[in-house]
């Protein structure tokens, strides 16, 4: 699967599992350190409920001691409670209007309702001291239940040890103010039940013991300059009065009520500290933790952002280069891939030698050297290339060369075979000079092919249009064994005079192998004709013939793009017929023959014909009426490659062709 991917993917791939799990730790950092700053948060509003709340209590702790003692005493002016009563009402009002504060009033309703029908009984002087107590006792209990300290949803760990510790200094401190409204009570005109004071000093022992257990030395030692200070040590001491048989009767209510009210005044003092240290500590820790979940997120962001583009610029520094070294190979494969295509059988001129650009990638690492062997491949890539075309161009001058040095020679050869043709004195040497005249026509022959070998083109033979029976004659004439060919019905009809030359050799070729390889007094027909595609000249011999494989083989190589120091091949007559056809756009094909042997057809197309006379186009007529009789391979096994290079031939076994030329008036232009 990882062979499939690109090198950007497999980057990307290896990147992406470390990054995840780098963000997935940051994701939980960041929500741990969210999570605790919310938690800080929750701390820090319960702490702000209690201050806000505190204050509220300590209102009604105020004017409870001051109804008990006016209750008590005719001393005491009225207006000092009534301000007292407006104070807490004022209070009341400002905490029901607030968002936080709002749902712990709502809580205590009830009990703070009641203080409301029981303040004008006791501006009245109608109250009962002990109705009285027990009124701001549960209003009280309401106001610290309805906090729930204790249980602060969504505090933290440290927050809820603190709240903890708040609510038992804010528990003590009722139970002190309680103990202050009993002294007065007691001290009065109208005592009160003194059992209250008993559970009132236990309550408060209870809480404070508590209190001590949850918070520091520092705290502690705020309490402890409250209880040793004048006002603790005189409170302590009424206590102990009051404990006594009539031990409080002779003390004066507004001692007792002084007493009460700057002791619970000190502790009021403590608790707003104590309440006020615990919302900074919270703000601090969720700051701290916001703080510290912003730059965890940010350094995420920033860590995602950096391996980002780090991946980006590192698949780049690697892909980059390794694309234009791809495209550079690409570059020489393509070059190479023509050249061994145009390098096939091609009678263009070899090109200039090929120019590859050096690739310039900076860079030491793996990438520079592999970009740096490349560039070394690719110079010796094109050095060999340019060696092989020099190569070629040498080999195809050379065969040229040797190709004319030998015309000339045999030129001069027939020049003086002809003398002693002419000569009447060599009538006896006239069988060996016939023979010697042949043999130099097949030496001249074998010199043409070897021009068509080098891709030399040569129009050596006629200058103009020249009969197909005329160049099958001349044809005959350059092979050895012509007489065992049969010539049959050919068409009437002229070759254009470009194709004269390679034409002649063409059928020359054909017409040796199917001598060569026939047996002795068996026949090879020549048989031409017309069709609506050209003229078709069709060889026929009844010879060792050739297996399926090697005629596709050898069919293949008449279509097929080939040179013969590439593919070389033991026929190389076929070679050349192949390589004549490829240049006039011929078709040949090899089929075998009815019985044995091997059938050669070759396809002249229309536009390579002229009509036996140049003054009249080629038309049917009446003129020459020849029945061609074109013999059906033996072998009906298709050559599906071929399909698309084949001309239309004959369909039937026989057809008859009819042409009409009005006159023979051109001239022949045969070789000699």
């Amino acid at each position: 699967m990882l062979s499939r991917l690109s090198i950007r993917q497999k980057l990307a791939l290896l990147l992406t599992i470390p990054l995840v799990a780098a963000l997935a730790a940051m994701v939980l950092s960041t929500t741990d350190r969210v999570s605790r700053a919310g938690a800080a948060s929750a701390t820090l509003t319960a702490a702000t409920a209690a201050r806000e709340v505190g204050v509220l209590i300590q209102d009604l702790q105020q004017e409870r001691l001051l109804a008990l003692g006016f209750l008590n005493t005719t001393q005491l002016d009225r207006s000092a409670l009534l301000g007292q009563v407006q104070t807490a009402l004022d209070d009341a009002a400002r905490l029901r209007d607030h968002e936080v504060t709002a749902p712990v009033l709502a809580r205590a309703a009830g009990p703070l309702a009641a203080l409301a029908t029981l303040r004008p009984r006791i501006a009245a002087r109608g109250a009962v001291p002990s109705d009285v107590y027990l009124a701001y006792r549960d209003a009280n209990d309401a106001l610290l239940d309805a906090l729930a300290l204790l249980s602060t949803p969504g505090a933290d760990a440290d927050g809820l040890r603190q709240l903890a510790a708040l609510d038992a200094f804010m528990r003590a401190n009722e139970e002190a103010s309680r103990v202050g409204a009993v002294l007065v009570a007691v001290t009065g005109d109208r005592p009160i039940n003194r059992s209250l004071l008993t559970d009132a000093l236990a309550a408060q022992e209870q809480h404070t013991r508590r209190f001590r257990q949850l918070v520091s030395q520092s705290q502690q030692t705020l309490l402890d300059l409250v209880e040793q200070g004048q006002a603790g040590r005189r409170i302590s001491q009424l206590v102990v009065a009051a404990s006594r048989p009539d031990g409080a009767a002779g003390l004066p209510v507004t001692e007792a009520l002084t007493a009460a009210v700057s002791y619970t005044g000190l502790r009021r003092v403590v608790q707003d500290r104590i309440a006020r240290e615990i919302a900074t500590a919270a703000q601090a820790r969720a700051a701290s933790a916001a703080q510290t979940a912003a730059g965890v997120g940010g350094a995420a962001a920033l860590l995602f952002v950096v391996v980002v583009v780090l991946g980006i610029l590192v698949s780049r520094s690697i892909s980059v280069p390794l694309r234009r070294l791809t495209g550079a190979a690409a570059g020489v494969a393509d070059l190479a891939g023509a050249e061994l295509v145009r390098v096939t059988d091609s009678d263009e001129l070899d090109p200039a030698p090929p120019r590859l650009a050096a690739l310039d990638i900076p860079g030491t690492g793996e990438i520079g050297a592999l970009a740096e062997a490349f560039n070394r491949v690719q110079s010796t890539a094109a050095m060999l290339v340019e060696r092989q075309i020099s190569a070629r161009r040498n080999v195809a001058v050379m065969f040229a060369s040797i190709a004319r040095r030998t015309q000339n020679l045999v030129g001069r050869q027939l020049v003086v075979i002809d003398g002693l043709a002419r000569d009447g004195r060599a009538a006896a040497l006239r069988e060996p000079v016939s023979r010697l005249d042949r043999l130099a026509t097949r030496l001249r022959r074998s010199a043409d092919s070897l021009l068509v070998v080098s891709g030399t083109v040569d129009q050596g033979v006629g200058g103009t249009p020249t009969r197909l029976g005329d160049i099958i004659d001349v044809a005959l004439a350059e092979i050895e064994g012509g007489q065992a060919v049969q010539r049959k019905a050919v068409a009437d009809v002229s070759v254009s005079a470009g194709l004269v030359a390679d034409q002649r050799l063409l059928l020359a070729e054909l017409l040796e192998n199917a001598v060569n390889f026939s047996p002795p007094g068996t026949a090879v027909e020549v048989t031409a004709g017309l069709t609506g595609a050209g003229c078709y000249v069709q060889i026929v011999d009844h010879g060792l013939g050739m297996t399926t494989q090697r005629l596709a083989e050898e069919n293949r190589r008449l279509v097929e793009r080939e040179r013969l120091d590439v593919a070389p091949t033991t026929m190389l007559g076929l070679f050349v017929v192949g390589r004549i056809a490829r240049r006039h756009q011929l078709t040949v094909r090899l089929d075998r023959s009815v019985g044995r042997g091997v059938t050669a057809t070759v396809l002249v197309p229309r536009h390579l014909l002229q009509p036996v006379s140049a003054g009249r186009p080629l038309r049917a007529g009446r003129i020459a009426p020849i029945l061609l009789e074109i013999p059906a391979a033996a072998s009906s096994e298709p050559f599906e490659w071929f399909e698309p290079h084949r001309r239309a031939l004959p369909a039937a076994a026989s057809a008859a062709l009819q042409i009409e030329s009005a006159g023979r008036a051109a001239a022949r232009a045969a070789p000699n």
